[in-house]
């Protein structure tokens, strides 16, 4: 058996002249679709005179048509359906160019919704956030100032819930400030989000689990687990995904790389004062004894 019968007995060989017919088939197709040029009147970015200078001399059976007071892509296929259906299916069909039923659209430039319209409500609720997280920092630091810790329901829900808005508010923050002073700088930034979000976080887990009458070296201690464990959650969090996912991901790591720093720190502290407690017992135990050991002594 030579390599030519192998090859088609295992079908490699209709396989490659089925390839070749669907090939031979689309490739008209694609060529008429290819060099139909339906550019929009309405794109001052990139005007009609850019594709017939830049593209149309390397389309050799290329044909332009400018629809006047067309936008983007969308406006081509919702707006005069009936018209596009022509110009697609006789060019398709035929070669020719038919847009005998395109009527020129009249653009509105006053529309009720502006883009900046959005604009500034998009930037009233990035700075009523980032506000909103300024101001609930402040007031968990004012307690904690004052020794007022928090109970364990308040506790519990400003470890658990309050962290989105730290965290969301931190990042609105964070973007508000790069925006003015750094440009350039893109929305998804690792070091701007994981900071951003990881720092506000980690200070109102601190807050939240802070306990009442805590001396000053547990304080710095339990500050440090916070802030550490954020950062390392939320960098964590970071990189686990990319694109804009991350930034949903860094605010949960964060969060749960606080919360488990702190329970962490606090099983840590209790057994220590545990083991403290039994053995200070257990010496007044033996002292007790000892005591009573005497006096049976000398009675």
């Amino acid at each position: 058996m030579n390599a030519l019968t192998y090859f088609w007995r295992r079908g490699y060989g209709r396989t490659l002249i089925g390839t070749l017919f669907v090939l031979a088939y689309l490739f008209p197709v694609y060529w008429m679709v290819a060099t139909s040029l339906k550019t929009r009147g309405a794109i001052f970015a990139t005007p009609p005179q850019v594709a017939t200078k830049e593209l149309l001399p390397y389309l050799p059976y290329g044909h332009e048509v400018v629809l006047a007071g067309f936008a983007h892509v969308e406006t081509f296929w919702s707006e005069q359906p009936e018209a596009g259906s022509r110009l697609i299916n006789t060019f398709l069909g035929s070669g020719r160019v038919d847009d005998s039923l395109y009527q020129p659209m009249s653009i509105q430039f006053t529309p009720e919704v502006t883009q900046t319209g959005y604009a500034k409500r998009i930037a009233a609720a990035m700075v009523g956030l980032a506000l909103l997280a300024v101001l609930s920092l402040m007031w968990m630091a004012r307690r904690a100032l004052q020794q007022a810790a928090f109970g364990g329901k308040t506790s519990a829900l400003l470890r658990t819930l309050h962290p989105l808005v730290l965290g969301v508010g931190g990042w609105f923050l964070g973007e508000l400030v790069v925006m003015t002073a750094i440009p350039g700088v893109p929305l998804d930034d690792e070091p701007l989000v994981v900071l951003s979000m990881s720092l506000p976080i980690g200070l109102g887990i601190y807050f939240a689990g802070i306990r009442r009458g805590a001396s000053v070296s547990t304080r710095i201690v339990g500050f440090a687990a916070a802030i550490g464990g954020a950062l390392v959650g939320g960098w964590l969090g970071f990189n686990a995904t990319a694109g804009f996912v991350a930034i949903a991901t860094t605010l949960v790591g964060a969060a749960l790389g606080a919360n488990l720093s702190v329970i962490l720190l606090d099983i840590a502290r209790d057994r220590s004062v545990h083991d403290r407690f039994v053995e200070t017992n257990a010496k007044t135990t033996l002292n007790a004894r000892s005591e009573i050991s005497a006096k049976g002594a000398w009675s």
